[in-house]
């Protein structure tokens, strides 16, 4: 452990380095955008989670916003006490590089330092496997100085992506805007049952055997769903021109500054959306749902003629 402690320290030194390195480097355009997003505190937490809480932005724009994003993209602690550590730091923002072959190596070299960290925090095998589970993982990283990083953003990459990736396409435009998916997982009717024996609920044997006749009852016109919600993210949408054939549209999460590279004409950026966390839960709006059971958020819905015309198709 101690030698653990001792190559963490030293990774997080290399790291320190790298950025310096870097940012004495980098020659930026004039243009650059930062969404300053609020943070949630832990006071604030379990409403973010069930999706009730409206988080404001500030849009900064050039000298204002670099300085933002320089910050963010080496930012892994909390800013303070009250900020909740269960919900990593949302940083979008938009850097031009223009010296992108003067400084990629160093970039690659603050990449692969993040994963070398991220490997010690696991204890990384040679397989692949993990030495710590997340509990130890947790311990290991909170301790002495550590108390305030967030693991999520420590382990962030920096994301550099080419304006011009072949002759005839050229990046255009970028959009910002707020994510709000669900990640609901289907099961069949077995798997169903399956899940109510073996999910460690506190569920009595007679509240499982009623549970499980009323699946068997309508696995033939109902689907099963264990209901899970995630937080809000932002995303970023890049819009491709094409000289020829279609314009092309690539989406990545935009959870900390994004740097462009290679370009010509400054694409156009548009600036984040509004939060607005009621439509994480309108877009379950479209079936009447039932609940089975919402200690295990096990539901239910009606099978609908658009269902059978997709397995049928």
């Amino acid at each position: 452990m101690v030698n653990d402690f001792a190559r963490f320290n030293g990774l997080l030194t290399t790291l320190d380095e790298l950025y310096e390195s870097l940012y004495s480097a980098m020659r930026l355009a004039p243009t650059a955008y930062f969404a300053n997003i609020d943070d949630v505190t832990k006071e604030d937490f379990k409403a973010f989670s069930a999706g009730e809480l409206m988080l404001g932005h500030r849009d900064m724009f050039n000298v204002q916003a670099q300085m933002c994003c320089l910050n963010a993209l080496k930012c892994f602690h909390r800013p303070s006490h009250d900020i909740s550590g269960r919900v990593a730091g949302k940083y979008p923002g938009i850097l031009l590089l223009e010296n992108h072959n003067d400084v990629i190596n160093t970039i690659i070299a603050v990449n692969s330092t993040k994963t070398a960290i991220k490997h010690r925090v696991q204890d990384r095998k040679p397989d692949g496997s993990h030495g710590r589970n997340h509990l130890q993982k947790h311990e290991f990283l909170h301790q002495h100085r550590y108390a305030e990083i967030i693991s999520y953003q420590l382990y962030r990459h920096i994301d550099v992506i080419n304006c011009r990736p072949d002759t005839d396409t050229a990046l255009k435009s970028v959009n910002f805007y707020w994510a709000y998916k669900n990640a609901d997982q289907r099961f069949l009717p077995d798997r169903a049952k399956h899940y109510l024996y073996n999910c460690n609920s506190s569920l009595n044997l007679k509240q499982l055997k009623a549970l499980s006749t009323r699946i068997d009852e309508t696995q033939h016109s109902h689907r099963f769903y264990v209901r899970k919600t995630r937080n809000a993210s932002v995303n970023l949408s890049l819009y491709y021109e094409a000289a020829r054939g279609k314009p092309l549209v690539n989406t990545i999460n935009a959870a900390q500054p994004v740097i462009l590279c290679n370009y010509e004409d400054v694409p156009t950026i548009c600036p984040l959306s509004e939060h607005v966390p009621q439509k994480r839960k309108a877009n379950r709006q479209g079936h009447a749902w039932e609940c089975l059971s919402e200690t295990i958020n096990l539901y239910m819905r009606s099978i609908t003629e658009e269902d059978k015309q997709r397995e049928n198709s």
